[in-house]
């Protein structure tokens, strides 16, 4: 079962938001001139594509943490993304 410190959302400026689990993490576009900001994510088709081999079971559960996160962003999917979004720290 996992617990709230198994895991860190962090926006950086300019419209960056960071997903971590430990060191590893994922990487999503946001758009900060709108309100309420939004993160971008992965459709269900893009993201066994986009994410690495440890993220493709979990995007229910990354994007779920994502909308908990607070009502100062919304979280919006899309299938534009054309890169890797693994990162790591």
């Amino acid at each position: 079962m996992s617990t709230e410190s198994d895991y860190e959302i962090e926006f950086r400026w300019k419209e960056q938001v960071f997903y971590w689990e430990g060191s590893r993490g994922l990487y999503f576009d946001g758009g900060w001139g709108v309100r309420p900001f939004v993160t971008y994510f992965p459709s269900a088709a893009r993201w066994p594509e986009v994410v690495p081999a440890w993220a493709i079971g979990k995007r229910d559960l990354v994007r779920q943490r994502l909308i908990d996160y607070g009502p100062s962003h919304r979280v919006e999917e899309t299938d534009v993304y054309s890169y890797p979004v693994g990162v790591t720290r």
